[in-house]
């Protein structure tokens, strides 16, 4: 398969929550996470190009660690999962992901680099 990524993807295994129309999807395991978009395991019944809410809880105590709020958009299904790439977030979600990312990342200074190009608008005002 020709891997058309150009950007960073760490490996982060968190839970998340998707929420689109009609549906939330709750507890659902992530397994890599970059600054444009992550991967979650599982069958789940989603659809190419559907627009979503992304949740993720940052491991810690739950009253305080950061959350994490994405609207993203169903990129592909595959039979490990689905890839979702960010469409909006806001300023305070983009920090902990640049954060995420080059911390984890087994190059930070090319991980770094990348965040010097926008993926999506990280001013957009995603609502909690």
């Amino acid at each position: 398969m020709n891997d058309r990524r150009r950007r960073t993807r760490v490996n982060f295994h968190a839970l998340a929550d998707i929420q689109v129309t009609g549906a939330l999807l709750r507890g659902l395991e992530t397994r890599d996470l970059s600054h444009k978009g992550l991967f979650v395991l599982g069958e789940h019944p989603l659809e190419e190009g559907q627009g979503c809410m992304v949740t993720v809880r940052l491991p810690g105590d739950p009253e305080e660690a950061p959350v994490l709020r994405m609207e993203g958009r169903v990129a592909r299904i595959t039979p490990e999962g689905v890839a979702i790439d960010f469409v909006s977030m806001d300023p305070e979600t983009y920090l902990h992901l640049r954060n995420l990312v080059i911390l984890n990342a087994s190059d930070p200074d090319q991980a770094e680099a990348e965040f010097g190009t926008p993926a999506f608008d990280p001013s957009s005002e995603v609502e909690s």
